[in-house]
């Protein structure tokens, strides 16, 4: 008796130490997160991305570092002017074509573009996230499309600064001319940041924001959405399962402090 009561008490403070384990990591992936969201807006606020198609820490299409944040925890961090965004509200029928054809089959697309299109006529998509509640779009095909999508930009078109790579060959692909894929460049106010804190093999701590830069005010930025959460390899989304096993994209190791 007294054997199967101390096997059970043995039980519970093993789960209960593992709990307080999870917190405690989720707690240090939290503060390092927005410790690179911070890191992300002083290379904002810096003007460290003026350059055309520069990549590294400074780059505003989307191009991944990584930087040692402390031991044992290393950022990847993300910033994207939402320009190069195609935004659900104003982007063109041409562009949203051109993407959702790599997407899924043609006829598919076209229900979902009229589905966009009335959606706009209603009520305009407050969040990203609302795409995932039209017929036709499961939860693969969100995580897929995610990343490039916005509601903040206001633009019909792109800016091609800001558009990473393989969104630009595939509007080529597609055969979508300059004149009508992108515009001029925008304020550069509006950035998608994304950072994550990676805190041991296989998991870490995301967040995913969409911010204003406001120079010569208080507060230096003001946060348009904002969702951060535990994530860990085995149901982490692409890139991010990547990323959380081994950083291979991203090779600066050096410290977060000398962005």
């Amino acid at each position: 008796m007294l054997a199967s009561i101390l096997a059970g008490f043995a039980s519970v403070v093993q789960n209960r130490t593992a709990r307080i384990a999870r917190e405690v990591h989720a707690a240090a992936g939290a503060r390092a997160a927005d410790g690179g969201i911070g890191i992300a807006v002083a290379a904002l606020l810096a003007g460290a991305a003026e350059a055309e198609d520069t990549p590294g820490r400074n780059a505003q299409d989307g191009t991944p570092f990584s930087c040692r944040f402390a031991e044992g925890i290393m950022l990847v961090i993300t910033m994207q002017d939402v320009a190069g965004r195609l935004d659900l509200n104003t982007a063109s029928r041409e562009l949203l074509l051109a993407v959702l054809d790599g997407a899924m089959k043609p006829d598919a697309a076209s229900r979902l573009i009229a589905a966009i299109m009335s959606r706009r006529n209603d009520d305009q998509f407050r969040t990203v996230e609302e795409l995932a509640q039209l017929p036709g779009v499961d939860r693969a095909l969100y995580e897929r499309l995610r990343s490039g999508l916005t509601v903040h930009s206001g633009r019909a078109a792109l800016d091609k600064r800001s558009t990473p790579p393989d969104l630009r060959g595939q509007l080529a692909r597609a055969g979508i001319a300059d004149d009508i894929a992108y515009a001029s460049s925008p304020d550069g106010r509006k950035f998608a940041v994304s950072v994550l804190a990676r805190t041991g093999p296989g998991r870490g701590y995301l967040i995913e924001t969409t911010i204003e830069i406001r120079p010569g005010r208080m507060p230096v930025y003001r946060a348009l959405s904002w969702n951060g959460h535990i994530v860990r390899a085995d149901n982490a989304t692409s890139p991010y399962a990547e990323w959380l096993s081994e950083p291979r994209r991203t090779r600066d190791q050096s410290p977060c402090t000398s962005t």
